[in-house]
């Protein structure tokens, strides 16, 4: 596949005309995919997630609480993802204090992420699909045998797990934290998890940004050419 950042920027005296950065993919002959299941966690910004998109992510997730550090309001979030295509958006709760409902209200969003046991239920009545995050594997599996049948995958934190003591477990899980280029196929193989989940980050300004992180992890699981 070949690919290329455009990066424009004109300053013309007081008319200042920024193109966000683009990601062109030569589509010829070309079906791109990625080795296993992708989730981008905490999108702010049009770069990432049209970045992302190109790469054939499959869920871009966004904090949608207001007193969020990474806060992304309605009409940011709308304007981001009316460029894109082909890829499923999250709303990311991390507060047990936050209404649902209230909260993913003018967001068109396909999945909700919780974290807590008592948002669950105000969760999965709004039809869409939930995903819980837990902090290790045995957290992971205790809410996957009490309610599996309300929840689509578990996300699991493992920052601060001892990756090589880790095993393959019963449940779907996507995992986070500790992942890079050198060691994700080893990962995949040993853990034999439903996915990743990798985190966006600020742009340098606007329009400007650097993937190297993400991009190393991506290509590294990019399947080339497929019939």
């Amino acid at each position: 596949m070949n690919y290329k950042f455009l990066l424009l920027n004109f300053d013309k005296r007081a008319n200042i005309i920024q193109l966000h950065l683009q990601f062109v993919v030569d589509n010829q002959n070309n079906n791109m995919a990625l080795r296993t299941f992708v989730k981008v966690n905490g999108v702010n910004n049009l770069s990432d997630a049209r970045y992302c998109a190109g790469m054939s992510v499959d869920q871009l997730g966004f904090n949608i609480e207001p007193e969020h550090a990474n806060y992304t309001d309605a009409k940011a979030f709308n304007e981001i993802s009316d460029w894109l295509s082909g890829v499923a958006y999250v709303a990311e709760i991390e507060s047990e204090n936050t209404a649902i409902n209230e909260a993913i209200s003018g967001y068109n969003v396909q999945a909700i992420q919780i974290e807590n046991e008592s948002q669950l239920d105000a969760a999965t009545e709004t039809g869409l699909s939930v995903i819980f995050k837990v902090d290790s594997l045995s957290n992971g599996q205790y809410i996957w045998n009490l309610y599996q049948d309300k929840l689509a995958y578990i996300l699991v934190d493992l920052s601060e797990s001892k990756l090589d003591e880790l095993e393959t477990q019963e449940y779907p899980m996507v995992v986070q934290g500790q992942i890079d280029d050198t060691n994700v196929d080893s990962l995949l193989e040993n853990l034999e998890p439903k996915g990743i989940a990798l985190v966006g980050g600020n742009e340098i300004r606007p329009g400007f940004k650097d993937f190297d992180a993400l991009a190393d992890i991506l290509e590294a699981l990019e399947i080339d050419d497929l019939d």
